[in-house]
């Protein structure tokens, strides 16, 4: 017992199935284009695949990283504000953490990591534990006050290690 207008609708969908077809096909890839876009724009999928090509050891990919975040510190060290200032050592010694640790080097935090480091591994390594040392005092005390040549002396030695290691020039 169909209706007129569902014989109708089955006929219309049965004689023009191909075109329905692609036009769907095309919405679809339009909007999984727009889906993927929006992905990458929001940082939303590259930021984990970036984290899981370091994890695999891809080399090209930490350094890369390490050249995006090294801009951002020079950038805050051109700034006059003190924030800035304080910000940019203290992503400094976050991404010397984040070496260390993908590197394969024991510990739970940079502190165990810098004290089992020998001259050996790291050349500068008495000059990385002050610079740490440093960085805790900007972190734990909220009125400490850096001078931009105090916060240039020690992010240029994380800038040393980094350059020992070739991951910025």
């Amino acid at each position: 017992m169909l209706t007129d207008f569902t014989v109708f609708f089955i006929n219309f969908i049965s004689s023009n199935l191909l075109i329905i077809q692609i036009i769907s096909f095309l919405i679809s890839t339009i909007l999984l284009g727009l889906i993927i876009y929006f992905a990458v724009q929001t940082e939303f999928i590259s930021d984990p695949v970036e984290h899981f090509f370091d994890t695999l050891g891809a080399i090209n990919m930490s350094k890369r990283r390490t050249l995006k975040a090294w801009k951002q510190i020079q950038k805050r060290l051109r700034s006059n504000k003190m924030n800035d200032l304080k910000l940019a050592v203290l992503e400094a010694d976050k991404v010397l953490d984040e070496i260390l640790r993908m590197a394969g080097f024991p510990g739970k935090d940079l502190d165990e990591r810098l004290e089992l480091i020998t001259p050996a591994q790291i050349e500068n390594i008495e000059e990385i534990r002050e610079a740490h040392k440093f960085k805790n005092r900007i972190a734990t005390e909220p009125d400490f006050s850096i001078s931009q040549n105090e916060a240039q002396i020690n992010v240029d030695i994380y800038k040393k290690v980094f350059q020992d290691l070739n991951l910025i020039e």
